[in-house]
């Protein structure tokens, strides 16, 4: 049962870094000063969910994929896309 949540809660996570990917790549930077459209907000929220115990390995896996998918969008915010 918490597998579950935590299974849940990386969905929602990764929709929201998809959501973000496009946001920065289609140039809508302005809705990005919202807290949670920072790449560090999803990054602890990653993060956590990793320490969690019992996580599935491929969980891990694309946790750590996000986590290179987020740094990519720090960059493209930093130099202007």
């Amino acid at each position: 049962m918490a597998l579950d949540r935590e299974q849940d809660e990386f969905v929602h996570i990764r929709k929201m870094v998809l959501e973000l990917e496009r946001q920065v790549l289609n140039g809508h930077e302005g809705d990005l000063k919202i807290p949670v459209m920072q790449p560090e907000y999803w990054r602890s929220r990653i993060r956590t969910l990793q320490a969690m115990p019992l996580i599935p390995e491929l969980m891990m896996t694309q946790a750590s994929g996000l986590l290179l998918k987020l740094d990519g969008i720090a960059d493209a915010l930093k130099n202007g896309r």
